[in-house]
């Protein structure tokens, strides 16, 4: 490819849950350096202009991008697959349906050996019963290390007295990349779309709902001053900052597929069980409760919102005294209804201002909507002809939402008011 970089490598990894409580704290910073660790060792066994030469990095695609599309477009192009082998990789449907993408390029392209362009890694201590294709071979690369065979490269990486170690491997799987590519390149084809394919370590995972809701305002009911190229014909085509490729509801529902939930999206919407309700968040535009429909839809929406659905407001323009003024109707809204009972949904109530703060608010909402459910809406709860058990831990929480925060429970400032999160 003359002029443009080469994707010598695709990464491919299992994202991290984010921390509790810490929305734009990066759960996976250690594969990002390892990632820059990599390719400038490629860089420097390469025969090409190192300026020409790159791997593929999930994280690098840039915000509010179609990152399907992209993804798809580095899976067609590179040269070598780079798997970073963990128990998470193998339990976890998303990585394991990106190795049988590239699988099948290989072999559609009529390559003789498919499995030798894969380069695994050992990224952290496997079980007994877990043997991935291509780990035996990995780990004879580089026999003489055997605190990576014992520990995996993450630990070799974060610990300095094995940054030597660190460096060895590293250096081996440069080699080894750069061999593949340049020896014996493989031109650029088609891969099956992701989203179709089977892990190639899992069998067909019944994946659960992550419902996405958006309230904002279509483009035939905005008010005077608004951006109509921002909204369309419904409330989910919402685009509100600028370099949007696809829908904010697009976006988030990437998020949660991430972290293997089928995304289902959908307008605002007021449901009679609030139980009944899946996982998911609300996308809150402030505009809509620019009139007194908007205002009573929402209201009615989020009256007794279970934990495990959290409202999300975006302030698109936090400079502008109308904007503001609507956040902070929203903000009362939530507040009123006691759908903030906790801390990620407090802050999520405070809005988010950039597109880079996007999908690290939506990552925490994701796994924090994931435990809420778990612990509050699937406690089993005694029949009245089985005894109850004697427990240490007092009179259990109801499933059921709080209706107001209580005197332990900050009460959160409206938005504009305290510093972002």
């Amino acid at each position: 490819m003359p002029g443009r970089r080469r994707p010598y490598f695709f990464l491919s990894y299992a994202h991290s849950n984010p921390l509790a409580g810490f929305p734009k704290a990066d759960p996976d910073r250690w594969v990002r350096e390892f990632f820059g660790d990599l390719v400038a060792a490629v860089r420097r066994h390469a025969s090409g202009r190192a300026d020409l030469i790159s791997g593929f990095f999930d994280q690098e695609i840039p915000a509010g991008s179609d990152w399907k599309g992209a993804l798809s477009r580095a899976l067609s192009a590179a040269e070598v697959f780079v798997p970073l082998y963990s128990v998470g990789y193998l339990t976890t449907s998303w990585p394991g349906r990106e190795w049988a993408c590239f699988r099948q390029r290989m072999e559609l392209a009529g390559v003789e050996d498919p499995g030798r362009r894969f380069v695994p890694v050992l990224w952290t201590p496997l079980t007994e019963s877990q043997n991935p294709p291509g780990l035996s071979e990995a780990l004879a690369l580089v026999a003489d290390q055997l605190d990576y065979a014992e520990n995996g490269l993450r630990a070799l990486l974060k610990i300095r007295p094995y940054h030597h170690s660190y460096q060895t491997v590293v250096n081996l799987l440069a080699q080894r990349i750069v061999v593949l590519a340049e020896e014996s390149p493989v031109p650029p084809s088609e891969v099956p779309d992701i989203d179709e394919v089977k892990s190639a370590f899992l069998p067909r995972p019944q994946l659960s709902v992550f419902v996405i809701e958006t309230a904002a305002p279509t483009v035939g009911a905005l008010t005077a001053g608004r951006d109509p190229r921002s909204y369309g014909e419904s409330s989910t085509l919402w685009r509100p900052f600028s370099g949007q490729q696809l829908p904010l509801a697009e976006d988030a529902a990437r998020v949660a597929e991430r972290f293997d939930f089928k995304a289902e999206i959908s307008e605002l919407k007021t449901v009679p069980d609030p139980l009944t309700r899946r996982p998911g968040i609300i996308l809150i535009d402030p505009w809509f409760v620019a009139d007194e429909n908007g205002r009573s839809v929402l209201e009615s929406a989020v009256r007794e919102l279970p934990r495990w659905v959290l409202p999300l407001l975006i302030v698109d323009h936090p400079d502008d005294p109308r904007t503001n003024e609507l956040a902070g109707r929203v903000w009362k809204i939530l507040r009123d209804a006691g759908a903030l009972p906790t801390d990620s949904s407090r802050r999520a109530a405070q809005g988010v201002r950039k597109l880079a703060d996007f999908d690290p608010m939506v990552r925490d909402l994701v796994v924090e909507a994931e435990r809420q459910y778990l612990r509050y809406r699937t406690v089993r709860v005694p029949s009245p002809s089985s005894p109850k058990r004697p427990s240490l831990r007092g009179t259990p929480r109801s499933d059921r939402p709080v209706a107001a925060p209580d005197r332990q429970t900050p009460t959160p400032d409206p938005p504009g008011e305290a510093p972002d999160a």
